[in-house]
């Protein structure tokens, strides 16, 4: 097997730390372009939207594949794409402020968002037990939206919600129990 060679691209823009990681492909030009793109979404969005994140996201996918590139790992701030092979994505901690992860979820073709309890809203509802939301499926816009909305449920109603959905999700409460839609509990992709 031949090692993987890799392009990869940090920067600040949407208020959130991003990370392009590419494998193949015309890296120079994919990179180049991808970063462009946000900081103009960016200069556009005039402040920090989830939903211009998970836009973000999915154009950097667009142009990433316009490129040629079928590797690679978008990463802006708690929002994730994956292009090609599973790799192990981290879930960060929300009850400590360093980026520790308390587990790892092994993730294909697909984005994964995570919404921790010091960015969700403080209007929600205090009888809600929900520290952090995270959610896997296909388009990081419409995993952005419904991680907001699901973090305003409670656990009950958040599992209910998403069964029988396309989406997966791991859930923790703010007694720190983790739970997670059957799915995930089905394939054994999180390791703490």
């Amino acid at each position: 097997m031949s090692k993987a060679y890799r392009s990869q691209n940090i920067f600040f823009a949407l208020g959130v730390l991003c990370t392009l990681t590419v494998y193949d492909g015309n890296r120079f030009y994919a990179l180049s372009r991808a970063k462009e793109r946000v900081k103009d979404i960016d200069r556009k969005s005039g402040s920090v939207q989830p939903v211009a994140i998970g836009y973000a996201a999915q154009e950097i996918k667009r142009i990433f594949k316009e490129e040629g590139v079928t590797q690679a790992v978008i990463q802006l701030g708690d929002t994730v794409v994956n292009m090609g092979r599973t790799r192990r994505i981290g879930i960060q901690n929300p009850f400590t402020k360093s980026k520790v992860n308390f587990a790892f979820l092994d993730i294909g073709e697909k984005a994964m968002v995570t919404l921790n309890r010091n960015e969700l809203s403080e209007s929600v509802d205090c009888r809600y037990h929900l520290a952090s939301v995270t959610i896997i499926g296909k388009d990081a816009v419409q995993l952005s939206k419904l991680c907001y909305t699901v973090s305003g449920y409670s656990l009950n109603e958040a599992l209910a919600f998403l069964k029988g959905t396309e989406f997966e999700a791991i859930l923790v409460t703010k007694d720190e129990q983790v739970f997670t839609t059957c799915g995930l509990s089905r394939e054994r992709q999180i390791a703490a």
